[in-house]
């Protein structure tokens, strides 16, 4: 099941910085054989990834995600020939994904059953998430908004690109997925990284992912619900448990079945939460 809420990515050619990665307190660690690996050395990434991988503990398994380019291109497929006989992670992110084929495609390269995180970073990516959110075989899919932003000719800001996190957020929650926000590129602005992941929080997000260990702290501060909102929650829950089940009001608000769901993810989030301490 994915609960995490911070995905770190660090470069695949950087075995140095794997387990640096998976020390920092990141939920999930991704590491990249797409954009973050110079062509000239996508082999040796390959190398280092599959290496390590096969030294790797069960339980550090689980927390590991490699990222492969799309499985259309032959990058792609070299990444995933490259792993077709590693140890592999409880999840591969697909890069680029386009449409649900692909991910079908690349478990078929794969040759072996794995979860599949899938990144959508264009039009033609959003337009089809509704299908590409149909396969079984998805833990979670993910916001690539830098890409995006290029491809319609956005700025890549928090309003030209709040539509189309909307859309993410609504089509992800109707197949009961979780949704990882792209990360936030200014690793000096702490303030602006917790406000923009409190922002992807209210929308719908679970996770949002980091480019340095310093934003962690930042993401989990921002996906944490403030002691007033998980008070407020708490009465919430118990005076609709003392009313049966019964329309009941809270400190002046009518209370009714949607607003106990609520109060109780977010109850339920905080546990999660706790968990990963």
């Amino acid at each position: 099941m994915f609960t995490a809420r911070s995905l770190l990515f660090v470069p695949g050619h950087r075995p140095d910085r794997f387990e640096k990665a998976l020390d920092s307190g990141a939920d999930l660690v991704c590491i990249d054989l797409e954009d973050a690996v110079p062509l000239a050395q996508k082999g040796d990434a390959r190398t280092a990834v599959c290496g390590f991988l096969e030294r790797c503990e069960p339980a550090l398994l689980e927390r590991i995600v490699v990222r492969v380019s799309a499985a259309s291109s032959d990058e792609g497929r070299a990444d995933l020939y490259a792993l077709l006989h590693a140890r592999l992670p409880a999840r591969l992110m697909l890069a680029k994904t386009e449409n649900a084929e692909e991910i079908a495609e690349a478990s078929s390269l794969l040759g072996q059953p794995v979860r599949w995180i899938a990144l959508i970073e264009s039009a033609s990516g959003l337009l089809g998430m509704e299908r590409i959110c149909r396969d079984c075989s998805l833990d979670a899919v993910m916001f690539g908004g830098g890409d995006f932003a290029a491809q319609v000719g956005a700025e890549f800001a928090w309003e030209p690109l709040l539509w189309a996190r909307s859309q993410m957020a609504v089509i992800a929650a109707a197949y009961r997925l979780p949704v990882i926000d792209v990360p936030f590129l200014d690793v000096r602005d702490v303030q602006g990284l917790e406000a923009e992941t409190r922002r992807v929080s209210a929308l719908g997000f679970s996770a949002k992912a980091a480019i340095h260990p310093s934003q962690i702290e930042g993401i989990h501060r921002g996906f944490a619900p403030t002691a007033d909102a998980l008070n407020q929650a708490q009465k919430i829950v118990r005076a609709f448990e003392q009313a049966q089940g019964g329309a009941v009001v809270v400190e002046g608000r009518m209370v009714d079945q949607p607003i106990v769901d609520s109060a109780r993810k977010l109850i339920a989030r905080v546990r999660t939460e706790k968990e990963f301490v």
